[in-house]
């Protein structure tokens, strides 16, 4: 099997906070959506934390999507989803999503797979949050913008905008 393309979703503060107590320090329901509509019929990986605030959510794993959570915890197993030990083994290409391989979470898997990502799709927050989670620093550089929708969100007016990003050729985080 050849390597997926690796794309790493996030939604992040201008101070690239993504989280406070495993749990999104904003209420954007608009980037939910767009969330779903981007990662459904794709194969997502996380971390456990991050795995374990969806089912405090949601009560199950995403549903329409092939559920991967990485941890070092060799006992962790949950229904409805694959449990993985190694980076190697959770980047692998899924047979029943095709596409690229989503990674959603959290901050220390978005560390780990950055150097390994071929695209980044990040809604960027226009505002600062206080957090204990963080989307890693990119060197700009390296990357081109290839898409920006710029938005405010009607149950609240905070401005945020959908990017994406592809790594330029030759390019390395």
């Amino acid at each position: 099997m050849t390597a997926a393309s690796v794309v790493l979703v996030a939604a992040l503060a201008r101070n690239r906070v993504i989280g406070l107590n495993n749990d999104m320090p904003w209420h954007l329901p608009e980037d939910l959506r767009h969330f779903r509509q981007i990662t459904s019929g794709h194969k997502v990986v996380m971390g456990r934390k991050t795995f374990e605030a969806i089912l405090q959510a949601l009560g199950k794993p995403l549903p329409q999507r092939e559920n991967v959570v990485l941890t070092r915890a060799e006992g962790f197993h949950h229904p409805g989803c694959s449990v993985v030990h190694s980076l190697s083994q959770a980047l692998q290409p899924s047979s029943s999503h095709p596409g690229p391989v989503l990674v959603i979470g959290g901050g220390e898997i978005y560390a780990q797979c950055l150097p390994l990502a071929d695209a980044l799709w990040l809604t960027e927050i226009d505002a600062e949050f206080t957090g204990d989670a963080w989307f890693p620093a990119f060197d700009p550089a390296q990357w081109q913008e290839t898409s920006r929708q710029a938005h405010r969100s009607a149950s609240n007016d905070l401005p945020y905008a959908f990017v994406e990003y592809r790594r330029k050729a030759g390019g390395a985080s």
